[in-house]
């Protein structure tokens, strides 16, 4: 699973984002002229789009948060990302009932982000995405994108807060380039007797408790002066929810 494909603004002649975005059913690029009359409107079911996923992606300053209520991995040794698992059921999320999340679990950033997001242009330049296809973007709302011709107070705190989603991103991949060049990632799985039969419920990367344990004053002193500390005994300390998680599962899904 990817987060977000390449968006070109520059090889559209309409409003439509070419390439796509991970939930994100019609994205286009925010314009007045095309969502003058447009707003934001919470549905009653706001995370009803997120109901068919058993993994959400996170940026590693989530992991401290994250990793109180979900089994926190990685996507993939190279080039990969923080997941939450949701459930160890392909196609749902355990934690969202009727299009509601599940009261005082934390909800990762990408999902509060929606129908938002930005992406980098050039230099300093990011173009705002909305996902036109979300049930809350509608007409004559109290919170409109635009307001007197310019972007609204209440869209551009949207805006801010995909764009510093978008920083942290950055963090996040120089964090899982420190973990690969230190080799800390390795396969894992988790399993469970079920009935008198080992049955494995997943596999994935995770950090290597055994190799952290082993590595160097020195280096255990440069991944505290970045920071990292934080997240990695955060991963590490996640991997207690799995048999929670799984006991959350039907026994006819299991």
């Amino acid at each position: 699973m990817t987060e977000a494909s390449k968006l070109d603004k520059s090889k559209n002649t309409t409003n439509a984002a070419e390439g796509s975005m991970y939930l994100y059913d019609q994205p286009e690029y925010l314009s007045r002229e095309a969502h003058g009359a447009l707003g934001w409107s919470m549905p009653e079911a706001p995370y009803a789009f997120a109901k068919g996923v058993s993994s959400i992606p996170l940026v590693v300053t989530e992991i401290p948060s994250a990793q109180k209520y979900y089994p926190i991995v990685f996507s993939g040794k190279e080039n990969g990302q923080p997941l939450a698992i949701l459930s160890t059921v392909s196609g749902d999320n355990v934690f969202v009932s009727d299009g509601i999340w599940e009261k005082d679990y934390y909800i990762p950033a990408y999902l509060r982000r929606h129908p938002f997001a930005t992406v980098q242009g050039e230099g300093n330049k990011v173009a705002v995405v909305i996902d036109r296809g979300s049930e809350g973007i509608v007409e004559n709302s109290d919170l409109p994108f635009f307001k007197d011709g310019n972007i609204s107070k209440d869209t551009q705190s949207m805006i801010d807060f995909s764009v510093q989603y978008e920083h942290d991103r950055s963090t996040t991949q120089n964090f899982m380039k420190t973990m690969l060049s230190l080799d800390l990632l390795s396969e894992q799985h988790v399993g469970q007797s079920v009935d008198g039969e080992d049955r494995t419920f997943a596999n994935f990367i995770s950090i290597d408790g055994e190799k952290f344990d082993a590595l160097s004053p020195e280096h255990l002193a440069s991944l505290h002066e970045q920071g990292y500390l934080a997240f990695i005994y955060g991963q590490l300390f996640s991997q207690e929810h799995w048999g929670k998680l799984i006991s959350r599962i039907p026994s006819s899904s299991s």
